[in-house]
């Protein structure tokens, strides 16, 4: 069985695809990433989820407060 990481990376600017394109250019690229990685038959997609977001909404300037727990594929790839 090939080594796997969970991790967890917080972005303060920017979106999923820094994570992929970093995460494959030290060479460890993202389990199911077909574009900075390659196809896996462990998950049926990349294996990237937010699990808590947070910002300022533009008009009204409330913080917005967003988590979303893992899916079942997420869950079985971790187990």
């Amino acid at each position: 069985m090939a080594d796997f990481s969970v991790l967890k990376v917080v972005l303060k600017t920017g979106r999923t695809h820094q994570i992929r394109v970093h995460m494959s250019y030290i060479g460890h690229p993202i389990i199911g990433d077909t574009l900075y990685g390659k196809e896996s038959n462990l998950i049926n997609r990349q294996a990237l989820h937010c699990y808590k977001m947070s910002f300022k909404h533009p008009i009204t300037h409330n913080k917005c407060n967003f988590i979303a727990e893992l899916y079942d594929d997420m869950n079985n790839l971790i187990k």
